[in-house]
């Protein structure tokens, strides 16, 4: 994968019982270039996860072509059931890390010494703890003393016991309960961030396991009970991660913006889906963005991508009030600057188009789209201003 040398793996803890004692050698029959392979460090040193080449997984039986048709269309997808190489690690320098694939060749030798039933089971619980000990460093609980524990047991009781207090998404507090600031509201979008990346973890670790959901509120520190009604609010957040197809993105704004309800968009989120959809149409007519042809890499791809993605924080930070609810002043704030970060990167991408290259109406047009990208954000700073005037 375009890695000049091959990882070194000095891990602590073993495999599971079919791989202990035995010398596993694998390979990709099909190698592909993959940039995220460059993010590894040559050197993991870590802890071992399920290290194993016999956990059973669904694999598509369709082309690639085939299988992004269907999850578009959300018709199901045939699969079969196969083995699959599995070894995850836990690296102290890039976290979690799984290479897992059905394709590979395998040749394990004979075991040099037998681990015994009683010694996997031990096995599979140290590989447990470490992945909670990660997912802990993730939401920040290990960096926490146990003065701080205990501080935050008295909270979570505190937070129990006051059941008239009630949040929505967007926000909305009853009147007998303090409103948080702007950088209160950031702390906690930043908490919510770690246990959305926590929960996707888990998400991905468990989901072929048929006691999913245990393992999952086990792994995220939640009652058995609790995942029936965190489920499909977290599995939203999943797929969400999950996304990152371009095209994908572009037909859901597409389909978003068909959908329009004045009702139930503030004007500067529809604005923002809007504005995204006719960039693409613009760049398309002026044979910029051909869509067949186009690589995740191209900056006025980004550009249109970052802006969609600036569509979705301004919806979440403004709908609320169109639908109705009363959200903080705090948490507008916070979540508008949250928007910045999409707008500033379609603004960064449109500066690396070398316009010396293009037509003069694709410079024009450039032009029209850095101006109006420039207004988006000085009205959004305007919303800003008149919520800290509140």
């Amino acid at each position: 994968m375009d890695r000049p040398e091959p990882l070194e793996i000095a891990l602590e803890g073993n495999c599971l019982r079919d791989l202990a004692g035995c010398i596993l050698r694998f390979k990709n029959p099909r190698p592909q270039s993959d940039p995220t392979a460059r993010q590894l460090l040559q050197v993991q040193e870590g802890r071992t996860g399920d290290m194993t080449a016999s956990r059973k997984s669904k694999i598509p039986t369709v082309s690639d072509d085939e299988l992004m048709r269907l999850l578009h269309s959300q018709e199901e997808i045939p699969y079969m059931l196969a083995n699959v190489l599995y070894l995850e690690w836990f690296s102290k320098d890039n976290g979690r890390v799984v290479l897992e694939s059905a394709d590979f060749e395998l040749e394990i030798s004979e075991p040099a010494w037998m681990m015994s039933r009683e010694e996997e089971v031990v096995q599979i619980s140290e590989s447990q703890e470490n992945f909670y000990q990660f997912l802990d460093q993730l939401t920040g609980v290990a960096a926490q003393t146990d003065d701080d524990e205990d501080l935050l047991e008295d909270e979570v009781e505190t937070e129990e016991s006051e059941d008239d207090e009630v949040e929505n998404e967007w926000g909305a507090v009853e009147e007998d309960e303090e409103p948080l600031n702007e950088f209160e509201w950031e702390q906690e979008l930043r908490e919510a961030d770690k246990r959305a990346e926590a929960y996707q973890e888990a998400f991905d670790r468990y989901k072929e396991h048929p006691d999913r959901e245990r393992l999952i509120a086990e792994a995220m520190g939640w009652d058995a009970e609790e995942i029936e009604e965190f489920r499909d609010e977290w599995e939203d957040v999943a797929e969400g991660f999950q996304e990152t197809d371009p095209q994908v993105l572009i037909e859901q704004a597409d389909h978003l913006v068909e959908d329009d309800n004045e009702e139930m968009h503030h004007p500067l989120s529809r604005r923002a889906m809007r504005f995204a959809l006719r960039l693409q149409e613009d760049a398309e007519k002026l044979g910029l963005l051909k869509m067949e042809k186009v690589t995740k890499d191209s900056p006025l791809l980004s550009v249109i991508v970052s802006i969609i993605a600036l569509g979705g924080k301004l919806a979440a930070a403004l709908d609320g009030i169109v639908m109705g609810y009363d959200p903080e002043p705090g948490f507008i704030i916070a979540m508008l600057k949250r928007s910045q970060i999409p707008l500033n990167e379609a603004l960064h991408s449109l500066a690396s188009v070398d316009p010396r290259s293009l037509p003069s109406d694709a410079r024009m047009w450039l032009a029209t789209a850095r101006s109006e990208l420039f207004d988006l954000r000085k009205d959004i700073l305007d919303v800003m201003k008149e919520m800290r005037q509140q």
